[in-house]
């Protein structure tokens, strides 16, 4: 009789354990998933903030700017305008 209570008690220890370590699994895994949703928005606010700055860095007056101020670049006169046939 005692064996069969030894029986039983282990089962239940068992059993224990595997629905113990089943709910820290699932927890963990819902941690997991938290903290990459939370870096999949970080990396979402990242790249809209680089398309902005892309769009600023590739805007003509920009351009334009850098091109007259650094670099000494002028808009030819129709007379500087050499067409090849």
């Amino acid at each position: 009789m005692a064996a069969i209570w030894s029986i039983i008690a282990v089962f239940f220890i068992t059993e224990l354990f595997l629905y113990t370590w089943c709910r820290v699994q699932c927890v963990r895994t819902g941690y997991e998933i938290t903290k990459e949703t939370d870096k999949r928005l970080k990396l979402s606010s990242l790249q809209n903030n680089l398309k902005v700055e892309i769009a600023h860095l590739k805007s003509p007056q920009r351009i334009a700017k850098i091109a007259t101020m650094q670099l000494g670049l002028i808009i030819p006169t129709p007379e500087k305008i050499v067409i090849i046939p």
